[in-house]
């Protein structure tokens, strides 16, 4: 449904990321417009589950089983009282229904509708609404219904901040590895954290990201930070990407062939091995497809659901740690100065900010010389400007 939408998700994901409000959207077809009935897409039952509202998989089939739900469409300067009916018909396999009574009078066919939920009600905001839009952009009256409180930080969030302005008193500190990982190794030795390859947060509960800003007092590129690593769940397992996409190639530093698979994929384009994201809302999937002619073929595919269950699992709460560079004689060097602080990830953004390129996939594996199959990881990564729209309000220290 989304895709039909009149109104690019990208100029509004920023109110909801920087409010840090969770939200559903959903689109009314021509045809559903006529019935005032929408599909209860995945994000919208996860809404509803999540806030304790309703819970369509233990719902049964039929009229009689029908829910009603106090609701509201929210409009520049007041809201309108109305009801939502959530229920699962008895043909199409009972597939979730919502219907809004008086839809007709609030939106056209194609809008796009943004669903809250406040005190077990549910709140509708026509996003396509021009006088929406203002209210919005103003920090008006629509604008108040996505602000939502924030929770005092945990005490270990305290203590770890504490640990990184000692660490940053000790000045320049030698890396523990070399290469890349340096930067994260060593501060986590200077934590007294092991190093391991666990999908869990790295300091009781909060997950910590190094990266390099400067290097020999100069600004460093601006590069993407990993969110998580995840492998398809379906269709073509990543050594099996490899061993049909993957071209023999030169790795850069290096003088012998390999095959490998070494690029990153989005939904804007089809990469230099032919691949792309396509993210399928109904299905709520992630497809990676080929740029096979006259029709791409399907090559694997992600459920978004698990992909968000894993940035909730990775990223409850982040520290985004910035560091100094030096090289001196021939060893690297590490000063930790900065400190950008993320919690509670609006894991329903995930799609929309993969859809629109915010969010990008890298490949990462190749064939090594005895044979054998080597990968980094499929990596889900973002660029440090685009973290807040997903991680919610940002606490920005200088240590």
């Amino acid at each position: 449904m989304l895709s039909m939408t009149d109104t690019p998700l990208e100029t509004v994901i920023p109110y909801f990321a920087e409010t840090n409000t969770s939200v559903a959207f959903l689109v009314p077809t021509p045809t559903g417009y006529e019935k005032s009935i929408m599909d209860a897409t995945k994000p919208l039952r996860e809404l509803l589950k999540f806030a304790k509202v309703h819970d369509y998989e233990n719902q049964g089939q039929g009229q009689e089983n029908k829910v009603i739900i106090e609701s509201h469409f929210v409009t520049k300067d007041d809201v309108i009282n109305t009801t939502a009916s959530l229920y699962r018909p008895n043909t199409k396999h009972g597939d979730p229904r919502i219907w809004f009574s008086d839809l007709k009078k609030y939106c056209k066919p194609c809008n796009l509708l943004a669903i809250l939920v406040f005190n077990k009600e549910l709140y509708v905001i026509n996003l396509s609404d021009i006088e929406i839009q203002k209210s919005l952009s103003e920090r008006g009256h629509v604008f108040s219904y996505l602000e939502l409180s924030l929770s005092e930080y945990i005490s270990d969030s305290e203590e770890l901040l504490e640990k990184l302005h000692e660490i940053h008193r000790r000045g320049f500190i030698p890396s523990v590895t070399a290469g890349d990982p340096g930067v994260g190794d060593t501060l986590e030795n200077a934590l007294g954290i092991n190093r391991n390859n666990s999908k869990s947060p790295d300091y009781k509960g909060i997950e910590l990201k190094a990266t390099r800003i400067s290097k020999n007092g100069e600004k460093r590129t601006v590069t993407r930070s990993t969110l998580f690593t995840k492998v398809p769940d379906s269709g073509l397992s990543y050594s099996e990407i490899l061993d049909k996409y993957g071209k023999v190639q030169i790795p850069r530093g290096q003088t012998e062939p390999r095959k490998q698979i070494y690029e990153t994929l989005s939904t804007k384009k089809y990469n230099a091995y032919g691949l792309k994201l396509v993210v399928d809302y109904d299905a709520d999937k992630l497809n990676l497809i080929d740029d096979a002619q006259p029709t791409p073929n399907l090559v694997s595919s992600w459920d978004l659901d698990i992909l968000r269950k894993t940035l909730l699992t990775k990223h409850p709460e982040t520290f985004w740690v910035k560091a100094a560079s030096e090289i001196r004689e021939d060893w690297e060097y590490f000063r930790y100065d900065k400190v950008v602080h993320t919690r509670n990830p609006n894991a329903l953004l995930l799609a929309p900010l993969i859809d629109n390129g915010e969010i990008t996939a890298d490949l990462a594996a190749h064939i090594k010389p005895d044979g054998s199959y080597r990968d980094h990881g499929l990596l889900f990564k973002i660029l440090p400007e685009n973290i807040h729209d997903l991680l919610g309000e940002e606490k920005k220290y200088d240590l």
